[in-house]
């Protein structure tokens, strides 16, 4: 007869370790801890909002010239249905220019063929979509809204004199290193126009009828107009916009960041 005492003879202690080894299940423990120290913080630039700036808006002018070949043989184009699809909009400080590429989708629907006989043709309506590239680049003028891009400035190096080789210490060295991280300028397409031409080069006259011809290449001349936005995430005081540190303010800095960028000419030689 078995002896029944009230507990479950499953279960283990680890301080008695009834049926196996628990060393392994109470192997919690603190490994390492420290006491930070306090760390200081100094004043930045002040803002109510960090928000998407409008730095400029203008509308763009491209002119663009391709060949397209259809799937099979056409006499006629039935309609052209066209979107215009950005897949680069770059801004490049500090030129003030944006280089813009995409492509124009177009889904052409065009009759092909089928018998031509006494005074009608018949055919079937098919259609076909190409994507037709474009790149260009141009000068925007901001007003006085230009992007706030900072560059890093240089990495300054200082060396020590070492007595013993006469020369600098290959040992010792101070170093510092700033990096600044800017908000990207970014794009936003408003709108977008095409006129287009569509002009039959090859065309093969279809026998019996007068001014009916098929073609499986034209010439496809476009007019393109792009509205475009260009935005930036700016911090900005309500109601009046960012304003940069003072001169004082400036000075009671950490460390400097008044660098500006190496332009190559910053005023147009005089005239003599």
């Amino acid at each position: 007869m078995e002896n029944y005492t009230g507990k479950n003879t499953n279960d283990t202690n680890c301080n008695t370790k009834v049926s196996h080894d628990c060393s392994t299940e109470c192997d919690a423990a603190v490994l390492s801890a420290d006491t930070l120290t306090g760390a200081e913080n100094y004043p930045w630039w002040k803002g109510d909002f960090k928000i998407p700036r409008v730095l400029a808006e203008f509308v763009v002018q491209i002119d663009s010239e391709s060949k397209i070949r259809l799937n099979e043989p056409a006499y006629e184009i039935k309609r052209i249905e066209k979107q215009i699809f950005l897949t680069q909009c770059r801004y490049i400080p500090p030129t003030n220019k944006v280089f813009l590429e995409g492509y124009i989708r177009k889904n052409i629907e065009y009759a092909a063929k089928s018998c031509a006989r006494g005074y009608g043709i018949a055919g079937t309506i098919r259609d076909t979509t190409v994507h037709v590239p474009f790149k260009a680049y141009t000068k925007v003028d901001f007003h006085g809204n230009k992007p706030q891009i900072i560059p890093n400035p240089p990495a300054m190096v200082a060396r020590y004199f070492d007595e013993k080789r006469m020369g600098k210490d290959i040992r010792e060295a101070d170093r510092s290193n700033i990096e600044i991280f800017n908000e990207p300028v970014f794009c936003e397409l408003e709108w977008s126009a095409v006129y287009d031409a569509d002009i039959d080069n090859k065309g093969k006259h279809i026998d019996g009828f007068l001014n009916e011809e098929e073609f499986q290449e034209f010439t496809d001349k476009s007019v393109v107009y792009l509205c475009i936005k260009l935005l930036q995430k700016q911090q900005v005081c309500w109601p009046d916009y960012y304003k940069p540190h003072t001169t004082e303010e400036a000075k009671n800095m950490p460390y400097p960041l008044n660098t500006e960028w190496a332009m190559p000419l910053n005023e147009a030689p005089e005239k003599k």
